[in-house]
């Protein structure tokens, strides 16, 4: 019966110390675990806040700037508006070879010759010469919008470069279609496949 007695209280203690040693085990890593924890929970919030500034950065407002910085430069034939009166419809008309055509840009001339600039950054996915319009240059922007250059000469890119805005891209120029207008520029902008007036959107955030 003693030994009995002795046995159980060996078991007993044994039984002690492991669930002692056990406490003992969980607190010291619970403990050592938990600058671990605060670290990549700093880490996630290092990468949530880089993530924020990546996406306010890339959101920042684009505005469109005018095809020319030089002095003097003047509109000689308008963009046609329905909703002009009739007198203004009747200055944006081409008559070209015994056609009437409304015009879908607008024609900016001055007394002497004028670098033409990019409005926007983007990829030149044209460079041609019409032996109606003249020379043309052709952008692509983002947001489907597509910026038009033609009666230029001097041209100094070419189709697959990557522009900036306000990048130089030829002199103004003639077009047989406009030859009483002498040295111009003719500038389209197109907006989700539409043409717009630019004088509208000169200086607007697209």
């Amino acid at each position: 019966m003693k030994k009995r007695i002795v046995m159980y209280s060996i078991y007993g203690i044994c039984l002690l110390l492991m669930i002692g040693l056990l406490v003992a085990y969980n607190v010291t890593s619970t403990t050592n675990n938990s600058p671990a924890i605060l670290t990549d929970y700093d880490y996630a919030i290092d990468i949530f806040k880089n993530t924020l500034a990546s996406v306010v950065s890339q959101t920042e407002e684009v505005t469109i700037s005018r095809p020319y910085n030089a002095e003097g430069v003047k509109i000689v034939r308008n963009y046609y508006d329905y909703r002009d009166d009739e007198k203004e419809q009747q200055k944006a008309i081409i008559y070209y070879d015994g056609t009437y055509m409304q015009s879908t840009g607008i024609y900016y001339a001055a007394d002497k010759e004028f670098d033409v600039l990019a409005v926007l950054s983007g990829e030149v996915t044209e460079v041609l010469t019409d032996e109606l319009v003249g020379n043309s240059i052709t952008i692509k922007h983002d947001d489907n919008t597509y910026s038009i250059y033609q009666s230029l000469k001097d041209i100094t890119v070419k189709k697959g470069d990557r522009v900036n805005q306000g990048d130089k891209l030829a002199t103004t120029g003639t077009s047989n279609i406009n030859k009483d207008l002498n040295n111009h520029l003719y500038f389209e902008l197109m907006i989700g496949g539409l043409s717009v007036n630019p004088e509208e959107y000169y200086d607007a955030a697209l």
